[in-house]
C-alpha cells in the first residue's frame, strides 16, 4: 500500500522558512519568472529515472509461462516529483447545502449533479466524471485561486476520484539517431490507472529522485527541500480524498511495482536483449503545468526471462480495418514487430508506415534474428455522388427533394442528419433552404464466432457483478453476443481495459429468454479486457461444461472469469467482424427554393398544411391550416352516409390558422372532415369517443 504517514517534525521545520507562502498568503510566495509579482503559481510534475531504475529494488520481469497472471510482465515502480512554484491540486467533488456534487460528461453535454444518484438522460450507460484542477494565484501578497477542467476520465462511483493513464509505460528498442525516447520503437506496453495522487514523500527523503531534469539517464541536478522557494505549498499533506488531492510544491508521490496495472505487457516471441523503459506521466496533458515537455523519462534494461535467439515472429499489425476507399486520401498505419531495423518495400526504415491500398511487405531484424511480413490493404470502390432534384415551394409548405443512388442520406447545412432515402420531404419552410445529400456503399468484413455457444451444461441465473476476460491481437467489431435472460428488461453492457477505463458501453433493451444482443462495440488490440454487465443482470451462467480459452486464430481470445475457469458468465457465441467499411460518396448540395406566394394555385398540394388534433376526442377538435399564401377555405363535418352536421367558411387566410371544431351533441362514431382549399379537398377522418 501507499505510504501514509509524513514526517511532521520535518515539516514544521521548513514551514517555519516559509511561513508566509501558503494557500492563503502569497507574501513570500515566488513566480516562476524572477521579480514578477501577479502569476499563476503551477506546478510541474517530472518522472524520476532513479526512482524507475532502483526503487523497490528496480523492474522486476516475468518469463511467458509459469508465474500465473504475472507471465510476459515486466513490472515497474514510478516516482513523480512536483518541481513547480505551485501544487498539483484536483478535486472531484465537493459539499453544499447538505448535497454533494461533481461535474460529470454525458456524450458532448456536462453536466453539474449529485453524486449519490446521478445517471446520464441520455442514455450513456456510464458517465465520465469532469474533475477540476485548481491553481494559485499571487497577486501581490495576496493569494487566490482559479479552476479548470482536467478531465474526462473514467467515472468508478462514489468518492473516486481516479486519472485515466496517469502513466504509460512502453519496452523500447533505442534508435542512437533519435534523442527522443519516446520516439524510439515500441516492444510492448502497459498503462496506469491513477486512483490516488498524494504527498507520498519530500524531495530530501530521496537524494536522486527530484531533479531539474529528468528527461535524461544519469543526469540532472539533485533538488533538495530548500531548493524550492515555494516549498511545501500544497500543505505538504495531500491524501487520497477525492474533495482534495495533489502533490505539493517540492514533493513526490510514488507508484510502486506491487501495485495493480504497474506493468509492461512483454509480447510472446520476444527474445532477450538490451531495451529502454520509458515512462511517461500525464501523457494526455490533463494537468496545466509550468513546463508540459519534461513528462518522460527512459532508463535501460536487459531482458533475460524471455527467449534465446532464434527465428523470429515478424507481424505487421494494422492500426484499423483494412479496407481503404478509393479515390480518397484515406490511409491507415501498418505497425511491425519492433526490431534493431526496418526495411519496408516503400524503402521506409521506421516501425510504422501510413498504407493506401496495395500490398506491403518489411524486412525486420531483431535480437531473434532476422524476418519478413506482407500486409495487404483492401480498397473499397467509393460511390459516385448523388444527383440532385431540386424542388420550388411557396413559404409554408414542405419541399420535396431527390437524389440518385443506393443508400442515401441526407443532411443540413450543420452537419447533422436529417433523413435517409431517395425522396427527402422537408419541414415546412418559409426560406430558401439547402440540403445536402451523400451516397454511401457499405463493405463487409469476414464474420466469425467465438464463445461458448450456448448455455449446455450446469448452471443457473446470475445476479453477480462476475464477468469474462479477453484479448484481442487484431482491431475487430463485436457484432453481437447471445444470452439468457430471466427476464425482460434494460442492461447495461460494457467493455474495460485491463487498469479499470471504460472502452465501450450501451444500455440495450433484452427480453426474456434465448436473444441476440447487437453490441457494435470496435476494439483495439489489448490485452486483459472485461465484458460486464449491470448489477443485478439475471442472465445465465455455466459452472459446468466451460473449456477455456476460446479462440479465434490471431484475432480474439476468451481467456477466463475474474472468478476462475469453472464458470462462464453470461455472454455466449460470439459474432465478432473482421475489417469491413463503409465508403461514402462527396456531397451534392439540393436547394428548396421558397417563394413569396399570393393567392392559391391548385396546382399546390397542401396535404401536410393540415391537421386535426386530438383526433380521437370526445368532440372538440383543433383544426389548423398553414396557408402559403393567402385564401380561403370551405370546412365541413358528414357523418358517414353524407349528412353534414357541421359547416364553416373561414376567409382570407394567411400563414397558420388554428380554429376550434365542436361536435359535442353527435353521437360516438366516425365522421369525415372535408377542408376544401381551391378547387382540391383534404379529406381527414374524426373520431368521436
Amino acid at each position: 500500500m501507499k505510504k501514509t504517514f509524513l514526517l511532521l517534525a520535518a515539516i514544521i521545520v521548513h514551514y517555519a522558512g516559509f511561513a508566509q507562502c501558503t494557500t492563503t498568503n502569497a507574501t513570500t510566495c515566488q513566480c516562476e519568472t524572477q521579480g514578477q509579482t501577479n502569476c499563476d503559481l503551477l506546478p510541474d510534475i517530472t518522472i524520476s529515472w532513479a526512482a524507475l531504475q532502483s526503487y523497490s529494488s528496480g523492474p522486476t520481469e516475468y518469463a511467458q509461462t509459469g508465474n500465473g497472471v504475472n507471465n510476459g510482465r515486466l513490472k515497474v515502480s514510478g516516482a513523480t516529483p512536483n518541481i513547480g512554484h505551485g501544487p498539483l491540486n484536483v478535486f472531484g467533488q465537493w459539499d453544499s447545502a447538505g448535497v454533494t456534487w461533481s461535474y460529470f460528461l454525458c456524450g458532448s453535454d456536462t453536466v453539474l449533479a449529485n453524486v449519490s444518484n446521478f445517471t446520464c438522460a441520455n442514455g450513456n450507460p456510464i458517465p465520465m466524471q469532469m474533475p477540476l484542477q485548481r491553481i494559485y494565484h499571487k497577486t501581490g501578497n495576496t493569494m487566490s485561486a482559479w479552476t479548470r477542467f482536467m478531465g474526462p476520465v473514467t467515472y468508478h462511483g462514489g468518492g473516486s476520484l481516479y486519472n485515466d493513464e496517469w502513466g504509460i509505460f512502453t519496452l523500447r528498442i533505442k534508435n542512437p539517431a533519435i534523442i527522443d525516447p519516446t520516439e524510439w520503437s515500441i516492444v510492448g506496453t502497459g498503462h496506469k490507472l491513477g486512483f490516488c495522487l498524494m504527498d507520498y514523500n519530500e524531495c530530501s527523503d530521496f537524494t536522486n529522485h527530484c531533479k531539474d531534469d529528468n528527461t535524461v539517464y544519469n543526469a540532472g541536478n539533485n533538488l533538495q527541500n530548500n531548493d524550492f522557494p515555494n516549498w511545501g505549498l500544497g500543505g505538504g499533506s495531500y491524501g487520497c480524498s477525492s474533495y482534495g488531492q495533489g502533490i505539493s510544491s517540492g514533493y513526490e508521490d510514488i507508484y510502486n511495482e506491487s501495485l495493480d496495472g504497474m506493468w509492461i505487457n512483454i509480447p510472446e516471441g520476444t527474445c532477450n536483449g538490451d531495451y529502454w523503459i520509458v515512462y511517461e506521466v500525464d501523457p494526455h496533458d490533463y494537468f496545466l503545468e509550468e513546463d508540459e515537455t519534461n513528462n518522460f523519462t527512459a532508463i535501460p534494461f536487459t531482458l533475460t526471462q524471455q527467449l534465446p535467439s532464434g527465428s523470429p515472429v515478424i507481424k505487421i499489425t494494422p492500426d484499423r480495418s483494412d479496407y481503404v476507399c478509393s479515390g480518397s486520401n484515406e490511409q491507415i498505419k501498418l505497425t511491425a514487430t519492433a526490431g534493431l531495423s526496418y526495411l519496408w518495400s516503400t524503402t521506409e526504415t521506421t516501425q510504422s508506415i501510413m498504407a493506401g491500398a496495395g500490398t506491403y511487405s518489411v524486412a525486420v531484424t531483431n535480437y531473434c534474428g532476422s524476418g519478413s511480413a506482407s500486409y495487404t490493404v483492401i480498397s473499397s470502390a467509393t460511390p459516385a455522388a448523388p444527383t440532385g432534384t431540386d424542388d420550388t415551394v411557396c413559404s409554408g409548405t414542405s419541399a420535396t427533394l431527390g437524389a440518385t443512388g443506393n443508400n442515401i442520406n441526407w443532411f443540413d447545412d450543420n452537419g447533422a442528419a436529417v433523413g435517409t432515402g431517395n425522396t427527402f420531404v422537408t419541414p415546412i419552410l418559409t426560406t430558401t433552404t439547402t440540403y445536402y445529400t451523400q451516397d454511401q456503399t457499405v463493405f463487409p468484413g469476414s464474420i466469425n464466432y467465438v464463445g461458448k455457444t450456448d448455455n449446455n451444461g450446469a448452471g443457473t441465473n446470475n445476479n453477480s457483478s462476475s464477468y469474462l476476460m479477453f484479448d484481442v491481437f487484431r482491431p475487430v467489431t463485436i457484432k453481437s453476443v447471445k444470452v439468457y435472460a430471466s427476464g425482460a428488461g434494460n442492461r447495461t453492457i460494457t467493455i474495460w481495459d485491463e487498469i479499470g477505463i471504460l472502452v465501450q458501453g450501451g444500455i440495450f433493451d433484452i427480453p426474456d429468454g434465448e436473444s441476440r444482443v447487437n453490441l457494435n462495440f470496435t476494439l483495439p488490440p489489448g490485452k486483459n479486457y472485461s465484458i460486464r454487465t449491470s448489477a443485478n443482470p439475471n442472465l445465465y451462467r455455466n459452472n459446468a461444461n466451460v473449456t477455456f480459452p476460446y479462440n479465434m486464430t490471431d484475432t480474439l481470445s476468451i481467456t477466463g472469469t475474474n472468478q476462475g475457469a469453472q464458470y462462464y458468465y453470461f455472454f455466449y457465441d460470439w459474432e465478432v467482424e473482421l475489417g469491413g467499411a463503409t465508403c461514402t460518396s462527396p456531397q451534392t448540395p439540393v436547394t428548396a427554393y421558397v417563394e413569396d406566394c399570393t393567392g392559391i394555385d391548385d396546382n399546390w398540394d397542401l396535404s401536410n398544411n393540415i391537421s386535426v388534433y386530438p383526433n380521437p376526442s370526445s368532440g372538440n377538435f383543433t383544426l389548423d391550416i398553414i396557408m402559403p399564401g393567402s385564401g380561403d377555405a370551405l370546412v365541413k363535418v358528414t357523418d358517414l352516409v353524407g349528412r353534414e352536421i357541421y359547416s364553416r367558411q373561414l376567409l382570407n387566410l394567411s400563414g397558420k390558422h388554428t380554429s376550434a371544431i365542436s361536435l359535442e351533441n353527435v353521437s360516438r362514431g366516425i365522421y369525415m372532415l372535408d377542408v376544401k382549399i381551391g378547387k382540391k379537398n383534404y379529406i381527414r377522418k374524426l373520431v368521436v369517443q
